[in-house]
């Protein structure tokens, strides 16, 4: 797999190349970039697999660089010292990112990772769900990009009706589905990527969509029943809460 690695500080592109070089052998360093600019044009030129991109960089950012090679399918892996906002929206988008100083372990997974073979539709699809996560304008239409034991898989968050715990892993009850779905991330990290909408934690193993509730049945703790008519449980602690977020709905 071929790579090109973008960073505005030499000594992280020094350090990440030999990381790199020492401990990934599938991967082939084709061009280091401390300038944004340069780094668009060598992106077009030798259309890499796989782009390490750094967040904050000078005149351009590191979306700034993405969003001028947005028709271009390759894999990406943000680099960032911080801001949290960022890796909030890697996790939203499915897309991998690596806390500076790099960790050689947290690298070896990112790799992993990105080789795992994804269509220019995949690709796409997941760019444009963190373009809206960073600037949104449509938050009724967002997607999140999950995956599953074959692949991504990108679930529009209004057709959500609920998620269970498995685990680490998450049963996703759809709009329209009669089945659940299964995806490999704990209820944990899902209930991280849909903070701030229309979802509330009702219990130890379930995050319910508010806006998919038909009935409260009363109870010590109490049921929703909800869109596809299967019942959800609210723990007695979460009771009023939830009660107080059903009312402002």
């Amino acid at each position: 797999m071929t790579c090109i690695l973008i960073d505005d500080e030499a000594d992280c592109l020094e350090l990440l190349a030999l990381l790199i070089q020492k401990y990934c052998p599938g991967l082939s360093v084709i061009g280091q970039y401390d300038h944004p600019r340069q780094a668009i044009d060598a992106i077009w030129e030798h259309r890499p697999e796989l782009v390490f991109l750094d967040v904050d960089m000078p005149e351009i950012n590191g979306f700034g660089v993405l969003d001028a090679c947005r028709d271009l399918p390759f894999q990406v892996i943000f680099t960032t010292a911080y801001q949290e906002y960022a890796v909030k929206a890697f996790r939203y988008s499915a897309t991998d990112y690596l806390l500076k100083p790099v960790d050689r372990n947290d690298l070896w997974e990112a790799i992993q990772k990105a080789m795992q073979e994804r269509s220019a539709q995949q690709l796409a699809e997941q760019r444009e769900i963190l373009f809206n996560y960073l600037h949104p304008t449509q938050p009724g239409k967002e997607k999140i990009a999950l995956p599953t034991a074959e692949g991504l898989f990108f679930v529009p968050v209004a057709d959500i009706v609920y998620c269970q715990a498995d685990g680490n892993y998450t049963n996703i009850f759809l709009e329209g589905r009669q089945k659940e779905m299964l995806f490999v991330k704990p209820l944990k990290e899902i209930e991280e990527m849909l903070h701030g909408g229309d979802f509330f934690r009702t219990h130890n193993s379930y995050l319910a969509n508010l806006k998919k509730v038909r009935q409260y049945i009363k109870g010590e703790g109490g049921e929703l029943k909800m869109s596809n008519d299967r019942l959800v449980p609210v723990a007695r602690p979460k009771k009023q809460e939830l009660l107080q977020r059903l009312g402002n709905i």
